[in-house]
């Protein structure tokens, strides 16, 4: 165990985030930290990492546990070219690199052999070794390079990156130092989809454990094992990847919606007896027995469900079959970003814009929608082409002076205030929220705002450039919906893998000064990708640690050789501990489904004190059936690999 929580609680003034939390952290675990903006997600990983403090409960490290802790937002950077603050905020490795020259400079100065110091040299080098320091080096330029930095940008000052890249080596700087425990807030966010395929490819083969928030679907499947969900103030988990959590949630959410509606059915009853004959003297004790089940029915959980938003695709006014044609198209600012573009648009397109950050997205579709002219080339739009267009630098369409209600006013002038108040219902604006300054909204109640300023306008052509870089899982999946029942023309950039699957039908690659179309579908896209991305952490791991050395390379075949050994009697012991599990879940299974089957029954819906006692019973069960899920993964992932033996 590298750490365990007990009994966590965080407030904000009168406001309580979560109380009450309490699990333990373990190596290999794989953890997806999920929940709706705002349920406390990052506090809970900012405490974790020990960034601040909780209002109450525990959280106990295991000795010489190295963390590493990625925030969404770094206000301070290390100085020095890129190459440099990466290596000397690597952790422990650039601290025992420091010792290290120290101690020689020590033994040099004395000038005869210190005992004391030669020890201390010696257990320091035996631990930049085993961190593979001594290629600290040319390990941090194999890392920065998967994440998209080029040769050249290693001996630029780091000050001179934008945000983005800056956050891209703090992350280089994180998995160079080979921490026991990964925590990422939103890794993704900055990444283009080359460096978050690396990424994925790193996380896999990483031996530590890691707790990521995400939203990003795709990428959480391929890289966690479990999910726990922050909702309502609590913890639950989940065994498997993302998936599997949203289909197993789906079916938890039906069965809650069910047994709500039997208990709301049951709390009526006992509702319209009461006011029927609380004036009875005769039934007086009837009453005050029903009085007291209403109390009792008070303690079942009920269904909370989490507010979601209700997106619906704009008015699409006909177009021309030709909505946008570019001839010659060339665009230089300090340089030159493309040039030669030509390409045709068509009326329901959907096209995805693919390519690394900085090559040009952003600027081919601010000349789409008409923000920018090209250097050189034409730009023509075609008859009756109606504009929709979402920029990355979302806050930078909006008026921050103006209310959020005032925004959307002005956009349909002719609708009263009572239709835009429910309009911006359906994006989770309600109450006094519609008269919140447009200045002091987080970054998803600007996406959230922005997206319906958009669509509350006929279009014909959408241009949305990251529309999900602030939204949540669940609120990414509503645009998704959406943006599939438009009828109009689509073009979009983003880096959600899941986005552009479902979505785009034509591929655009931004690349060294070109746009092209891509030939094959975006699966097949991102399979090139993965090719490449694999093949550098191939490299990369080639070149790590102390496996240059002639020394650590004997290690290394040694223990394979130890481990071909140990291969069949490892499968046998592992095969009879998930034996083990599953004799285990099965009479747990089978009791929570008949527990189901009594959730149906009017009898057991007009007990009261049963039905709570098998909600208790219900949820001790799929507490310990899903610890024994996680037990069952983490077991299966030390199944060793059969060889062309079979062995």
């Amino acid at each position: 165990m590298l750490l365990s929580v007990n009994g966590l609680a965080l407030e904000f003034g009168a406001d309580e985030i979560f109380s009450g939390l309490s699990f333990n952290i373990n190596a290999g675990d794989r953890v997806a930290l999920v929940g709706v903006n705002g349920a406390g997600k990052t506090s809970l990983l900012r405490i974790i990492a020990g960034e601040i403090e909780p209002s109450a409960g525990s959280v106990n490290r295991s000795g010489g546990l190295r963390t590493g802790y990625l925030p969404q937002q770094i206000s301070r950077f290390p100085s020095g070219t890129l190459l440099e603050a990466v290596c000397s905020a690597s952790g422990e490795t650039a601290d025992d690199l420091e010792l290290e020259a120290e101690l020689h400079r020590q033994l040099e100065q004395d000038g005869r052999m210190n005992s004391e110091v030669a020890r201390k040299l010696s257990a320091v080098q035996d631990r930049i070794l085993s961190a593979g320091g001594y290629n600290l080096e040319s390990r941090a330029r194999a890392v920065l390079t998967g994440l998209g930095f080029t040769a050249e940008d290693f001996g630029k000052s780091l000050e001179d990156f934008s945000g983005g890249w800056k956050m891209r080596a703090m992350l280089g700087t994180i998995l160079l130092g080979n921490p026991d425990l990964i925590l990422l807030d939103e890794p993704t966010n900055h990444l283009d989809l080359d460096a978050r395929l690396w990424l994925e490819e790193f996380l896999r083969r990483f031996r530590g454990a890691a707790w990521i928030i995400s939203h990003d679907p795709a990428f959480l499947d391929r890289v966690i094992n479990r999910v726990t969900e922050l909702e309502f103030g609590s913890l639950r988990f989940w065994g498997g990847n993302y998936s599997f959590f949203v289909q197993e949630k789906l079916k938890h959410n039906e069965l809650l919606e069910k047994q709500a509606k039997k208990v709301e059915e049951e709390r009526e009853r006992h509702e319209r007896f009461i006011r029927k004959f609380k004036a009875t003297e005769s039934k007086r004790f009837q009453v005050r027995s029903r009085e007291k089940m209403l109390e009792r029915l008070e303690a079942v959980a009920t269904y909370r469900s989490p507010k979601r938003m209700v997106i619906k695709p704009p008015e699409v006014p006909r177009s021309g079959d030709m909505v946008l044609d570019l001839k010659g198209v060339s665009k230089d600012y300090d340089h030159t970003v493309f040039s030669g573009v030509d390409l045709e648009i068509h009326r329901a397109d959907r096209i995805g814009i693919v390519g690394r950050n900085g090559g040009g997205k952003s600027t081919l579709s601010r000349l789409f929608a008409g923000i920018e002219e090209p250097t050189e080339g034409t730009v023509r739009r075609g008859t009756g082409v109606k504009i929709g267009y979402y920029s990355q630098e979302v806050d930078l369409q909006l008026d921050g002076s103006k209310t959020v209600l005032r925004h959307i006013h002005d956009l349909v002038p002719g609708r009263s205030e009572k239709e835009v108040r429910s309009y911006l219902g359906r994006y989770l604006f309600t109450g006094d929220d519609v008269m919140k300054p447009v200045s002091v909204l987080s970054g998803g109640e600007t996406s959230r705002l922005a997206l319906a300023g958009i669509l509350i306008k006929p279009s014909n052509l959408l241009i949305l450039d990251e529309p999900t870089n602030h939204l949540d899982i669940f609120s990414r999946d509503v645009l998704q919906e959406a943006l599939l029942a438009y009828k109009g023309t689509l073009v979009l950039i983003s880096h959600d893998e899941k986005l552009l699957a479902s979505l785009s039908e034509k591929l655009l690659v931004v690349k060294n000064g070109s746009v092209k179309p891509f030939a094959g579908s975006f699966g097949e896209y991102v399979e090139k990708l993965r090719q490449t991305a694999d093949n550098q952490l191939g490299v990369r791991q080639q070149t790590s640690g102390g496996e240059t050395s002639r020394e650590a390379e004997k290690e290394r075949k040694r223990k394979e050789a130890a481990a071909r050994n140990k291969a069949y009697r490892k499968r046998r012991e592992v095969e009879k501990r998930l034996e083990q599990i599953e004799s285990k879940m099965r009479p747990l299974e089978k009791r929570r489904e008949e527990i189901e089957e009594l959730f149906s029954d009017h009898e057991v819906i007009s007990n009261t004190s049963k039905l709570v006692e098998l909600q208790k019973e219900h949820s001790c069960l799929s507490n310990s059936l899903t610890e024994l899920e996680n037990q069952w993964v983490l077991i299966t992932e030390e199944m060793p690999e059969s060889d062309e033996s079979g062995n």
